[in-house]
């Protein structure tokens, strides 16, 4: 009886140690690429404010997992997620990607004129619940998205500089 006691007061210890230290990590994440582009605004602006030219640039829509794709000017949706247009802020141009089965994730793409280029910056917040699973969990979310939006961006680099 005694060792069941210790092993369930350890369990408790150690789970309380767990959340304890999943209260260090923030609740809201931010995953962000940038790059510098040699062409002006409009040639970017043309390959990101209209959603049918995603499919040229951006490597998240080219999973095999997305299945009848439809593209539109303010949308993209398949069988298993949908990414909409919002309204457009000071910073540039915001979406909505929703997954089947998984909370809202909010996204930009931030374009500023310098000199003879322009800089596109490309992220997504996140927001955790306090399940300290939930927090350990958004640890990845840089190593997961981080190399796919470079892909994306390098691509669009490369599409905007060659149409200019």
């Amino acid at each position: 009886m005694r060792v069941v006691k210790l092993g369930l007061i350890s369990l408790v210890g150690l789970f309380g140690v767990i959340f304890l230290l999943s209260l260090l990590i923030p609740s809201t994440m931010r995953v962000s690429r940038a790059i510098t582009i040699d062409t002006p605004v409009d040639t970017v602006l043309t390959y990101v404010k209209d959603m049918r030219q995603w499919g040229l640039w951006n490597a998240l829509l080219k999973n095999e997992n997305l299945h009848s794709v439809q593209f539109d000017q303010s949308s993209i949706s398949s069988d298993e997620m949908k990414i909409i247009m919002l309204p457009p802020d000071s910073t540039g141009i915001r979406t909505s990607w929703e997954r089947v089965g998984q909370d809202k994730i909010q996204s930009g793409v931030g374009i500023t004129q310098a000199a003879n280029s322009t800089i596109v910056q490309w992220y997504f917040d996140f927001k955790v619940k306090w399940y300290p699973w939930e927090k350990f969990g958004s640890i990845v979310f840089d190593k997961e998205l981080g190399p796919p939006m470079e892909q994306s961006l390098e691509q669009l680099k490369k599409l905007c500089e060659k149409t200019n």
